[in-house]
């Protein structure tokens, strides 16, 4: 089994041969792949797609420069308390003076902001930067908390995502 090209799209084949391969998008493995005809067109591979994805690596690196430390809780199981205990490290880390920031990645029932914002949650919006980027939402009670969670993109905070693809 051989592995994914760190040069191939994200939604590739775990058989992809990469787009920088010698024939893009015309291995076996390439049958059926989303990315086909993007791959053998050269869209991945010309000059001008290798300096963008160089330089989107570059802005990434920087911008993640100041992180020194991710703490990641999850479980294959839903409602044994990682919102809760996710929370509950972010207000600790805050209040001892570290610079924190949430990422909620339950899709199908944002909570966490509930938990870190309090009812500032409700009213909470993300804004975007000059450059495109998502700015998250602080706390008012500690400026060195900020969360950002699907559910600051929603209509209504409360609801649950439905998720529905193609």
């Amino acid at each position: 089994m051989s592995s994914t090209p760190a040069d191939a799209p994200s939604d590739v084949d775990a058989e992809c041969v990469g787009p920088t391969s010698e024939q893009p998008g015309k291995s076996s493995a390439c049958a059926g792949c989303p990315n086909q005809n993007a791959c053998s067109s050269g869209a991945f591979s010309s000059p001008e797609a290798v300096a963008a994805a160089q330089l989107q690596q570059q802005q990434l690196q920087q911008s993640l420069s100041n992180v020194s430390h991710v703490i990641m809780v999850l479980s294959g199981k839903g409602g044994v308390g990682k919102s809760t205990v996710s929370a509950q490290l972010c207000h600790t880390l805050a209040s001892q003076g570290y610079a924190v920031g949430l990422l909620d990645v339950d899709l199908c029932g944002p909570s966490a902001p509930r938990m870190v914002l309090g009812d500032s949650y409700v009213t909470a919006q993300v804004t975007k930067s000059a450059g495109g980027s998502w700015i998250p939402v602080y706390s008012a009670h500690h400026p060195n908390l900020a969360c950002m969670s699907i559910s600051f993109l929603l209509q209504d905070p409360n609801a649950a995502v439905v998720w529905r693809g193609e």
